[in-house]
């Protein structure tokens, strides 16, 4: 690999890590704000409105768990996407045709794997505030504990990978 691609890997894989670490002390900080907050409100409403809304929520939840989170990881974190795409699509990417074919491919799949990076953890700490939102409204703590659960399994399933860019940057 390219010595300014190094650089630059090593520079991302170390804000990745930062971010990663932000998502994770903001789980923590969902998952102790649900113990401590959960309370009554969902009791005036009444048994209905919180069933609906525990039911929104759990749907949603699921669908970003089970459906979003792999399929953007899918499409954004695919080195072949990046290797066997044509000139309009790498164009329509930001790739410059003044830079080395190779390092730009490069460049491009790490731009990408960071954002589906971001974006797996982004979606799994919204399932935490699910949680907390469901606690708030007078959700049964275990009702709370799943979304938590899942948000926090979720997180410390998806690290950021070294080892997956680098071979993902080295098949360009």
């Amino acid at each position: 690999m390219n010595p300014v691609m190094e650089e630059v890997l090593a520079r991302q894989l170390r804000s990745l890590k930062r971010i990663y670490l932000v998502m994770c002390v903001l789980c923590a900080g969902v998952v102790v704000a649900a113990l401590v907050l959960g309370g009554p409100a969902g009791r005036l409403a009444g048994q209905t409105t919180l069933w609906w809304a525990q039911a929104a929520l759990g749907l949603l939840g699921a669908v970003l768990l089970a459906v979003v989170v792999p399929l953007s990881r899918r499409r954004l974190l695919d080195p072949g996407r990046v290797r066997e795409a044509g000139p309009d699509l790498l164009r329509s990417w930001g790739l410059s045709e003044a830079i080395a074919p190779q390092i730009a491919r490069q460049a491009v799949y790490l731009t990408r794997f960071t954002a589906g990076c971001v974006v797996s953890w982004g979606l799994a700490a919204s399932v935490a505030l699910y949680g907390l939102v469901a606690s708030l409204l007078g959700a049964h703590p275990a009702v709370t504990g799943a979304f938590l659960a899942a948000a926090v399994f979720t997180l410390l399933l998806l690290p950021p990978g070294a080892g997956q860019v680098r071979r993902g940057m080295e098949r360009m």
